[in-house]
């Protein structure tokens, strides 16, 4: 009879105890994303309206394609938002976790979830045992990703190619027209098996920006699980993935007032 007794009470308490662990691991990544987002604002004040670059080189390309360690596009890229924002926060930049030289596990070099530079990552974000990397993680590797559309100079539909701000320009912040709707960075899926929502789940976590097609899908349950987001404004805030996708995940982002990725998605 204890024993029914202690297994009923266990079955009743423990899906609140998973729902509790959830929203407060929600809320500490939408602390980290505030954080960001309060970086962008002071890098922004310092820097005569600029914002940093979303870790690309003039091609929209990074190291885990191009095989660049340094200079554009790559994990010590200065002009990157991972290395050029940290210091305003007092934080030590990605490229700063490199200088372990005894480390050939990536996982030990760069920050990585439950191990080093926890700022860099969602509390979340997990890695399966079997989880194959693109390069191993040689370049580093993302749970948190700038938005891949913020430096389109018109519609997405126009390509990236000759449609983008060449490297390492970015738009003025003062310039981009609803900051408050605005994407800076996303809460992006990491784990190829864990979170294979993405169209290509085998680049997952191996890129610094992303675009709406990479949201995560780790917080909160089933259909009502989404990712957190950081605004140019400095907010960040819970979505569900299924708000803000289209049916079939794409480049071309779903045209929400709340929500923008391009902020030159009406210009064709």
């Amino acid at each position: 009879m204890v024993i029914a007794i202690i297994a009923i009470l266990a079955g009743l308490l423990l899906p609140g105890l998973a729902s509790a662990r959830s929203k407060a691991v929600s809320v500490q990544c939408l602390n980290h994303l505030r954080q960001w987002g309060l970086g962008i604002q002071l890098y922004a004040t310092d820097s005569r309206d600029a914002i940093p670059r979303d870790g690309t080189d003039s091609g929209g390309q990074y190291g885990v394609d191009t095989g660049a360690m340094e200079g554009p596009g790559s994990p010590r890229d200065p002009m990157a938002w991972f290395n050029a924002l940290p210091p305003f926060l007092g934080q030590r930049s990605f490229a700063g976790f490199s200088t372990n030289a005894t480390a050939t596990d990536p996982r030990e070099l760069w920050p990585f979830p439950g191990k080093q530079g926890g700022f860099f990552h969602c509390a979340g974000a997990r890695a399966a045992g079997g989880d194959a990397f693109m390069k191993r993680g040689a370049f580093g590797l993302f749970s948190y990703g700038m938005n891949l559309d913020l430096k389109l100079q018109s519609s997405i539909r126009n390509g990236v190619q000759g449609n983008s701000y060449d490297y390492p320009m970015m738009p003025p912040l003062s310039t981009l027209p609803n900051p408050a709707a605005t994407v800076s960075l996303l809460d992006q899926a990491f784990s190829p098996t864990l979170e294979p929502c993405t169209p290509d789940p085998s680049r997952n976590g191996v890129f610094p920006a992303a675009r709406s097609e990479r949201l995560a899908l780790r917080h909160g349950l089933g259909s009502r699980g989404g990712a957190n987001l950081a605004f140019l404004d400095g907010h960040a805030q819970f979505f569900r993935r299924s708000y803000l996708l289209n049916p079939t995940p794409g480049r071309e982002e779903k045209f929400l007032g709340e929500v923008m990725w391009n902020p030159n998605r009406d210009r064709y």
